[in-house]
């Protein structure tokens, strides 16, 4: 899967191929077609796995949250830390996602696994702003959620050496405005 999403990353998702594929992988093409007969099944299995370790990925980090006193610092550095490392070593995979994201604009069959992942990304957000006493925790995880893919994506197109801190810092930044008591 891994060998699938990082062509994805690289071609889009129209580069997949099970020669592709079985080449990226160091695989024999009829392992590859074995288990999955159809491209639209290998690009579907790959999104889904995708989805997968990030919905395990946020609920841990949900999880975590539960289990001691909100500190919103501390949740948007865990956040922008594993993204940090995410997007310095495997970019690929992540410039993946965006591509399922543009491939569910044109083609209703990745829409479900797309919203499957907005969705997790919002509640892993909501349920951080309501520990840290959002007065609207869905719509401000709306925003939170729309700002972080857009750093992210802006990372993958534009690298930038202060993506840490410059990230840290806008999405604290956001976050105490979404709180601030009006």
């Amino acid at each position: 899967m891994e060998a699938t999403l990082r062509i994805i990353g690289r071609k889009g998702i129209d580069g997949v191929t099970h020669r592709a594929v079985a080449t990226e992988a160091d695989a024999s093409v009829g392992a590859v077609t074995h288990h999955f007969a159809t491209r639209d099944a290998l690009v579907d299995a790959a999104l889904r796995f995708a989805l997968t370790r990030e919905v395990g990925r946020l609920r841990a980090l949900a999880l975590s949250l539960q289990s001691k006193a909100f500190d919103t610092e501390a949740w948007i550095d865990s956040l922008v830390a594993w993204y940090s490392q995410e997007l310095k070593t495997q970019p690929e995979i992540h410039i993946a996602c965006y591509e399922a994201f543009l491939a569910s604009a044109r083609n209703e069959r990745h829409r479900s696994i797309v919203a499957e992942w907005f969705e997790t990304w919002r509640q892993s957000a909501e349920l951080a702003l309501r520990a840290a006493g959002s007065s609207d925790p869905r719509g401000h995880a709306e925003l939170f959620v729309s700002t972080l893919i857009g750093i992210l994506l802006q990372q993958l197109a534009v690298p930038r050496r202060s993506f840490r801190q410059e990230t840290k810092t806008e999405l604290l930044g956001l976050v105490n405005n979404l709180l601030a008591k009006r």
